[in-house]
């Protein structure tokens, strides 16, 4: 009997079929859609005993043990709770991946921010003169690295779907950036989410939390631990008690077992601060932004808890960041305005980050969202909308649950993103901010967010 059943054949999926193939364990393929991701290379997999897409009868599951869920596959679908009543064993690739690395593991997760933190130490790590590799929810699936194994350190972005179906992670390291609604049309509630999240400080030999963000804080700490804040104040306040793991006390200075990190004012803008040392100044950084800033304190922490030392090759490895794509990304100047493209503001949570982290300065702001806002609650962008943003251009799936959050700021309702870009053409002036940060998915209108934030490029372009 085929012991494994690999449902959904997607990129993961795809990934561990060829896995199974390179160390000769036989498998099958089951995927709801006819012709899902991938279909036209099932033929070229060496170990696969057959495949079944489109309507799949539950007695399929009458000839496996094992299956493994791709993270896309809701866990509520029906072969998964059938399994499940089957006492089925459920696992992930991050799963199988966990069970066989031999190397060091730093785990990243957080609703905003992750792929950034991943990309940037990963960098950082190169630079340090270490064998390493990004993978998971950025960069090549986990799998692909096994089983020869060869980096020293994998540095992995986990999406909630992927620490869902894991339970044998031990990372060396394990970072939880923030916890903000999200995925709510998948999650029973915002604590199911928040506690989805939060699994991957389990079995973690360090952890780094937020300060700022309560939700964040692992139920107990130990000296080994790192947390991050905006200000060290709030680094004292964190309210654990790490010898005893009770909650709602406050430690002084003295007191504090975890290390800390955190932004520090300066002349010239912050400092990054990491466990006590001043490591550069922002203003020699090319990336900008508030939680730009707070992700390179994070992947400088992360190096700090693996005992990398942080050298003039790793700080110059920083100043040169430009960040990722479509994240708070300064796509322009025309006319004199500046035109973001953060079109991977996919939730609540990281538009609230990008309007805080925009410039104070005399020029208006013009924002565009919308998109589906995936039953996600709009009200937390009230306060911020109204102290930063000045026009609302809105388009659409949930474009108009967006406009009744802030009835009092203007706004206007497009049909594409060329439309807002030629609308803001007209009511602009110099000096004006204009942010693509939809707070919303982008699956709606557009293949994902990346297509998203080309075509909003591409009308600047055609259109400002």
């Amino acid at each position: 009997m085929t012991s494994y059943v690999i449902f959904g054949l997607g990129q993961s999926g795809l990934s561990c079929a060829r896995y199974f193939d390179r160390i000769g364990r036989s498998y099958y393929l089951i995927d709801t859609r006819e012709r899902p991701p991938g279909f036209d290379k099932v033929n070229q997999l060496s170990h696969c005993a057959g495949s079944t897409f489109g309507n799949i009868k539950r007695s399929i599951l009458d000839n496996f043990e094992i299956m493994v869920l791709s993270p896309g596959i809701d866990p509520r679908s029906e072969l998964v709770v059938e399994a499940k009543k089957r006492k089925m064993e459920i696992v992930g690739d991050i799963d199988i991946f966990a069970r066989q690395c031999r190397r060091q593991i730093v785990a990243i997760t957080g609703s905003n921010g992750k792929s950034t933190v991943t990309d940037l130490t990963e960098r950082l790590i190169r630079s340090a003169n270490k064998s390493v590799q990004k993978g998971g929810n950025i960069g090549l699936p986990v799998l692909d690295f096994l089983p020869q194994d060869s980096a020293e350190i994998y540095v992995l972005e986990l999406s909630s779907f992927q620490l869902d179906s894991t339970d044998s992670l031990c990372a060396d390291v394990a970072v939880l950036l923030n916890i903000s609604e999200d995925h709510m049309d998948r999650y029973e509630s915002f604590n199911d989410y928040a506690l989805s999240k939060k699994q991957i400080f389990n079995r973690a030999s360090v952890r780094i939390f937020n300060a700022d963000d309560k939700l964040t804080v692992p139920n107990n700490t130990t000296e080994k631990d790192l947390c991050f804040s905006l200000s060290a104040h709030n680094c004292f306040d964190i309210g654990i008690s790490p010898s005893s793991g009770t909650e709602g006390k406050v430690l002084s200075s003295e007191q504090q077992c975890v290390s800390q990190s955190h932004l520090a004012a300066c002349e010239q803008g912050y400092q990054l601060v990491v466990n006590g040392r001043n490591i550069v100044s922002t203003s020699e950084l090319l990336v900008t932004g508030t939680h730009n800033w707070m992700n390179a304190l994070v992947s400088l922490s992360i190096l700090d808890r693996l005992n990398i030392s942080i050298d003039e090759a790793v700080i110059e490895e920083l100043r040169n960041y430009r960040g990722l794509e479509h994240r708070f990304q300064l796509v322009s100047t025309k006319r004199d305005c500046q035109w973001i493209n953060d079109s991977k503001a996919t939730n609540v949570g990281a538009t609230i980050a990008a309007l805080q982290s925009l410039d104070s300065k005399s020029g208006r702001v013009f924002l565009i969202a919308g998109g589906d806002s995936k039953n996600a609650d709009l009200s937390e962008l009230k306060p911020y909308l109204e102290s930063k943003v000045d026009f609302m251009i809105l388009f659409g799936q949930d474009a108009n649950k967006i406009g009744a959050v802030a009835p009092s700021i203007p706004k206007y309702y497009v049909e594409t993103l060329s439309q807002a870009v030629k609308k803001i053409g007209f009511l602009m002036k110099s000096g004006d901010t204009i942010l693509l940060s939809p707070a919303c998915a982008s699956l709606d209108m557009f293949t994902n967010f990346q297509e998203r934030g080309k075509a909003f490029v591409s009308a600047i372009e055609e259109c400002a």
